[in-house]
């Protein structure tokens, strides 16, 4: 036996996620179900969900905030 899931969205973030899906080869409900399968894997989302917090948004506002193209670009500033 299946359920039904119903659940609402813009127009626009609906066809945009069509566009993305169809690349891929998949519906929408297809990309729903696996990702209810890889959250029951996971046990959880599984991919990071997070905004930055207070503190976090307060440090990249900061003079003292230091941004890289790469990760060897922070390995050598650190290294200095």
């Amino acid at each position: 036996m299946t359920s039904q899931v119903h659940f609402r969205m813009s127009e626009k973030e609906k066809k945009d996620f069509e566009i993305v899906l169809s690349r891929l080869g998949l519906t929408p409900g297809e990309a729903f179900r696996i990702f209810a399968k890889k959250s029951i894997e996971a046990g959880g989302i599984p991919f990071e969900v997070s905004q930055p917090n207070t503190r976090l948004k307060k440090a990249i506002r900061s003079q003292d905030y230091v941004e890289f193209n790469d990760p060897e670009e922070g390995l050598d500033w650190l290294n200095e």
